[in-house]
């Protein structure tokens, strides 16, 4: 799949969304109001980052005053959600991650899990955040599983889907085993059909789509799901056009804000109200950082990977705990390096936001291992940093 650049990405879904038509009628817009549905359409309203693991100096546990610290940032950040990602953890770990987090949310935040795998570790995963208290979770289809038909693919989500009463977001991603019943990889009649399952909500518009692929998508599902782009440069012509933009998830959002300044809540907010002049006034303010985010991450996600230390460091710069992640280097895995660590700052300041005024020691080790007295020196490793 070509990778566009944002500028021309948005170019492109301004011409195919105008010349296509893409104004829909009120009774197109409407979405059908389920229970589950409908709490979407009340709750799920801005921005959902995600929280990751922080873990003491040996990378054998977690550090649980961290992650608290994390969720108590998330909601200073103003966001609706937070996904819980539970990286370089175990699974026992996963599972206390989840507790931790939403004990701490305490009915401030809502919480999701992200799941995926065969369909029985989804199911036990989606079992294992339903008894912690999570609101939500979305469902991610194995890459490696090999279906013949879309009925089988219908036939996987509806096993996972069905095991649970959480509120489902599907994940709108290039899956080349399914590039033969769509030629986006995504299954878009499968999910389709799934809009009118009761429990299922919406779907994540991930980073690297292109133009054609948001439109049909948005054409074939806003009647019924809400539909959550990652590239915010495609909420403002989405927006203008259907009714149900009106969340953004499930990512590092804290790359394009802080909680002093706030842009991505902002911008989400005004734009889901079709306040669109003003929404684009808080997107010039982040632009830069928009525009950092993407040549980032989007080509990392064509080929399944994150960037993850640079995600945490993002956090920290903005007030999280940081911390390094107990990840293998890997060639879809970059090193947060200097160079690296100088570009995000310059960022920030130059979207008008300045960055934690720390040590990067602080970042390594965690901010509450810092204050504790833990030094880079007490790390068993230095996992993809230099």
């Amino acid at each position: 799949m070509k990778l566009m650049h944002r500028r021309e990405f948005s170019q492109h879904l301004g011409f195919s969304a105008l010349a296509a038509g893409a104004f829909v009628s009120s009774a197109r817009a409407s979405v059908s109001k389920t229970e589950k549905k409908q709490w979407a359409h009340e709750h799920l309203k801005g921005m959902e980052n995600v929280v990751m693991p922080s873990f003491t100096p040996d990378f054998k546990g977690l550090d649980e005053e961290g992650i608290r610290h994390d969720v108590r940032q998330s909601i200073r950040h103003g966001f609706c959600s937070s996904t819980v990602s539970a990286t370089g953890a175990t699974a026992a770990q996963r599972e206390r991650l989840m507790e931790v987090v939403r004990d701490e949310s305490k009915g401030k935040i809502l919480t999701s899990v992200i799941v995926g795998g065969s369909a029985e570790s989804a199911i036990a995963s989606l079992a294992a955040a339903e008894k912690s208290g999570c609101t939500h979770a979305m469902v991610m289809y194995p890459g490696n599983l090999q279906a013949q038909s879309e009925d089988e693919v219908y036939a996987h989500f509806r096993k996972v889907v069905d095991s649970t009463s959480l509120a489902i977001l599907l994940y709108g991603s290039d899956i080349p085993a399914l590039r033969r019943f769509h030629p986006t990889g995504i299954p878009v009649n499968v999910f389709d059909r799934l809009a009118d399952v009761p429990n299922v909500v919406g779907v994540k518009l991930t980073q690297p789509m292109s133009a054609a692929t948001a439109y049909e998508l948005c054409e074939r599902l806003s009647d019924r799901l809400i539909l959550g782009p990652v590239n915010l440069d495609l909420v403002p012509v989405l927006g203008k056009h259907y009714r149900n933009i009106q969340w953004s998830g499930e990512w590092i959002v804290e790359a394009v804000q802080s909680p002093e300044k706030p842009y991505a809540v902002e911008f989400m907010t005004l734009a889901a109200k079709g306040r669109i002049d003003e929404a684009m006034k808080v997107y010039w303010r982040m632009q830069p950082l928009v525009d950092a985010i993407y040549d980032l991450q989007a080509p990392l996600l064509l080929h399944g990977s994150h960037p993850w230390a640079h995600m945490k460091y993002m956090q920290w710069c903005t007030g999280g705990n940081g911390g390094l992640l107990p990840l293998k280097p890997a060639e879809y895995l970059p090193v947060l390096d200097a160079k690296a660590r100088e570009l995000i700052r310059g960022n920030y300041t130059r979207a008008g936001i300045t960055p934690i005024d720390r040590p990067d020691e602080e970042f390594m080790v965690g901010k509450t291992n810092y204050s504790k007295g833990v030094r880079a020196a007490d790390l068993a490793s230095r996992p993809v940093y230099a």
